[in-house]
């Protein structure tokens, strides 16, 4: 044990953790984040002796760490003291994650491992799935199967993440986006041309069959921001925002991957319903925003906790006749709306100066926060553990003083 601890060396241990970590939150796998979380922590807290720097704490660390006082203090307003307890442990990555980074400066090539390492994580596991996918085929001679309770592509959407268990669709085209804001600094700006042109051409592609209409948005609002940014005269950047304008409209006008929400969505008239006959991809939300907006309304100052948001949400959905929202129990499927609902205006507050405070970093940092706020509009990322530790590790990681030199 001591020949152990005289030759572990816990700043390098920690860079071959959060590598590690990297790789894991986009993978199928995800789930062994549970036991790569506490080693950082651990790590951090008995051989980097972390603590001692509690002093050097980043403003966005004492964001997550407030925003995560909001459930411990929930435990004293809740009516569902299990609930709330879950929530609040499944949470905990906005303080174990951020807390080990406190003190922690790495040098510029070992930040830029980690996010090779999230970016070739996410081409792997995108290739295991589309390797599955043809399998599959080539072995049943079928291109559709019978999954969530609709005929799908098996290289489409449900179809081709279905090889790991709760490998969402949405979550999978939010890894490939943020992929595509690392590939950007990592090989395109270093003029490494062919291979940020695979990994692009990959990306793009599996974002398309994924059909996550948030996720294609995400995908055009990162393409056309770098291209505007590349441009240098005003009136310039004014006439590309208007061809990207023109462009969005045309490409849901005319369809032309023939994607089934956007026919679904041009075919069904908009309203507040969730019947299936009336329902489409933003009538069945605008159900969900309205149930919880009322939810707010009815606590505005604290919201209603954690613990009782999901049974709040089922019984306003029973009051308002959406039976199916109800039978489901559906979320908000908007994070700002969730936020409201649970933590009322305060929380609301606490949570804009989250993602406001670090756009002054500028660079990966305002780009990473644009992909999680325009998914939040739709999705309510943190509600799940993919989404909760993605968002702590990289709102923590790039906000890391970057150390001169190579040595750790």
């Amino acid at each position: 044990m001591n020949r152990f601890l005289q030759t572990y060396n816990p700043n390098k241990a920690h860079i071959v953790l959060l590598i590690i970590l990297a790789i894991i939150i986009p993978s199928g796998f995800y789930n062994v984040e549970g036991i790569i979380i506490p080693l950082l922590f651990f790590n951090w807290l008995l051989f980097i002796k972390g603590y001692k720097r509690l002093n050097r704490m980043p403003v966005g660390t004492a964001l997550l760490f407030c925003f995560f006082m909001l459930y411990l203090i929930g435990f004293f307003i809740t009516d569902n003291l299990d609930s709330q307890l879950k929530a609040t442990t499944q949470h905990l990555s906005y303080i174990l994650i951020p807390f080990s980074l406190i003190g922690v400066e790495l040098p510029k090539k070992h930040l830029e491992n980690i996010k090779r390492g999230f970016i070739w994580a996410t081409l792997t596991f995108i290739l295991i799935a589309f390797g599955y996918a043809l399998f599959d085929y080539l072995n049943t001679g079928k291109s559709t199967i019978y999954i969530n309770n609709s005929v799908q592509s098996k290289f489409r959407y449900y179809g081709l993440t279905r090889v790991f268990k709760d490998w969402h669709p949405t979550y999978v085209s939010l890894f490939c986006n943020l992929a595509l804001v690392f590939t950007y600094n990592i090989y395109i700006k270093k003029r490494r041309y062919i291979i940020a042109g695979i990994i692009t051409i990959t990306l793009v592609i599996t974002i398309l069959l994924l059909n996550s209409f948030i996720g294609i948005l995400g995908l055009w609002a990162i393409v056309s921001l770098y291209f505007i940014l590349l441009i240098k005269v005003f009136w310039k950047r004014i006439v590309v925002v208007l061809v990207v304008i023109g462009l969005m409209l045309s490409f849901y006008h005319f369809n032309p991957f023939n994607f089934s929400k956007i026919e679904r969505f041009k075919a069904t008239k908009i309203s507040i319903v969730d019947t299936k006959v009336k329902r489409n991809i933003l009538n069945l939300r605008l159900a969900k925003w309205q149930v919880s907006y009322n939810l707010f309304k009815t606590a505005p100052f604290f919201g209603v906790t954690p613990g009782d948001y999901r049974g709040e949400m089922v019984e306003l959905y029973k009051e308002e006749g959406f039976d199916y929202a109800a039978d489901r129990k559906f979320s908000s499927h908007n994070q700002y709306l969730n936020i409201l609902a649970s933590f009322g205006l305060v929380g609301f507050v606490l949570f804009l100066t989250i993602i406001i405070y670090p756009l002054r970093f500028g660079g990966e940092m305002a780009m990473f926060l644009l992909v999680f706020s325009l998914f939040w509009l739709t999705e309510d990322l943190l509600l799940r553990q993919q989404g909760i530790v993605l968002f702590s590790f990289f709102y923590s990681i790039l906000q890391l003083k970057v150390k001169t030199g190579d040595e750790v």
